[in-house]
């Protein structure tokens, strides 16, 4: 039952409205996500079930597809401390953020896909009015690169949802996203912050740090960096450190800055506030950097439509130059 960010965005608001209003975990869920999918409606009836009978809430929204891995995680630290209408509302506030990247992304998109779905029925007419195809070879040429663009983007979304389930990519993937130019550090980037603030949300339902630091490395997609968390948590079990140098150490802080803000926050014993202060400075230059991805990724597109035009249109009419 793969969610868009935008519904699971809802389905947190919801969540944290009826906690707000104090009612029972069992009739909230069985009163919300009138708006989602028919799973999601069905995966919300039988949480609610499953809650009128005693189960636990984090162990009853996993089973029954409801709750991402980390997502469970946070829940049950939440309910266990008493805080789960703040965690909805900070989960609610993550999914509406990351809705809104994706809905940039995709608007810059929709008008590249359009010239690309333009140019992949011009550029084969020449050769079908000098008659080297027939009219199945045309629709074949016009239909194939945008159903191909259309078909990865589809995919690339579908295999993005089915991590987000599974918590973890192979090795073999991992290494081949931190190779793609310009995208590889940014979703290295990205997933950094992610496991910051998964660390941080742990850490604000009353979870202590040496608990909350591997349960937040299993937020993470990434092998390494979860081996970096792995590693810090280690340490810091053994007394090695202080927090904010182990986790600079291993890795999983790899800004001095922030190290350094982590260490005086560590020191006053606001070890929270301070990740919540450096996570709003990771986001604005994420947000940044997103977009300016976003501005580049159509232009290249654009250079790619030009070029699959002018090849098209010349490959034609040098066909219909030649003598007979």
């Amino acid at each position: 039952m793969p969610l868009t960010s935008h519904q699971r965005s809802q389905l947190f608001s919801q969540l944290a409205t009826l906690e707000h209003a104090g009612i029972l975990p069992a009739q909230a869920f069985a009163m919300t996500g009138r708006d989602l999918p028919a799973d999601a409606r069905q995966a919300l009836a039988q949480t609610a079930a499953a809650l009128a009978k005693g189960a636990d809430l984090a162990k009853a929204g996993q089973n029954n597809g409801l709750w991402l891995p980390w997502e469970a995680r946070l829940v049950r630290a939440a309910a266990t401390g008493g805080r789960l209408e703040s965690l909805y509302k900070r989960l609610s506030e993550h999914y509406a953020s990351r809705a809104q990247l994706f809905g940039r992304l995709k608007s810059r998109l929709v008008f590249p896909f359009l010239m690309l779905t333009l140019a992949s029925f011009v550029a084969p007419f020449p050769a079908l009015f000098q008659g080297t195809i027939g009219a199945g070879g045309y629709l074949l040429r016009a239909i194939a690169p945008p159903l191909l663009l259309y078909g990865g983007l589809r995919f690339l979304a579908f295999a993005y949802r089915q991590q987000l389930a599974r918590e973890e990519t192979s090795a073999t993937g991992s290494k081949l996203l931190r190779v793609i130019p310009i995208l590889g550090g940014l979703l290295a980037r990205q997933q950094r912050r992610d496991g910051l603030f998964s660390l941080l949300l742990l850490l604000e339902s009353g979870v202590p740090v040496l608990e909350a630091l591997p349960l937040a490395g299993k937020s993470v997609a990434d092998p390494l960096l979860r081996a970096r968390f792995a590693g810090a948590a280690a340490a810091l079990a053994d007394n090695r450190s202080g927090i904010a140098e182990t986790l600079h150490r291993y890795g999983v802080v790899d800004d001095a800055g922030a190290t350094a803000l982590f260490a005086s926050g560590e020191a006053a014993g606001r070890l929270d506030d301070v990740i919540r202060h450096q996570l709003r400075q990771w986001d604005a230059r994420l947000e940044l950097q997103w977009d300016t991805l976003a501005e580049w990724v159509p232009r290249l597109l654009y250079a790619a439509v030009a070029g699959f035009m002018i090849m098209g249109i010349v490959s034609g009419f040098s066909g219909m130059t030649r003598p007979l």
